[in-house]
């Protein structure tokens, strides 16, 4: 089992800096393309935006269940909730309204 993976893997490998046999149709590359992520920086800070904004759903949700599942309690857990999805949507860089000159 595991020769036939050695043989299989050597089959289809290829050696560092060369480039893959081409089987795609004509006039179109073949070779893998590696991605480069120029917005990194950006989906970093919207995916800990993300986690800040789940976090502080979590918290609301627990001084809900704390305060006993009151009437009121929901009605303030709403509130709240509706606060941090503000706070979230506005800060997000993808939901801003788009300004025309």
């Amino acid at each position: 089992m595991q020769t036939a993976a050695l043989v299989l893997a050597a089959a289809v490998m290829v050696p560092i800096g060369e480039r893959t046999p081409d089987h795609a149709q004509p006039y179109h590359s073949g070779q893998p393309v590696v991605r480069r992520f120029e917005r990194k920086s950006d989906d970093d800070t919207r995916r800990r935006a993300w986690d800040a904004y789940v976090r502080d759903l979590d918290l609301l949700w627990q001084d809900y269940r704390a305060a006993g599942s009151t009437e009121q309690a929901w009605r303030k857990y709403l509130r709240e909730m509706a606060k941090a999805r503000r706070e979230y949507v506005v800060g997000d860089l993808y939901y801003l309204p788009v300004e025309s000159d």
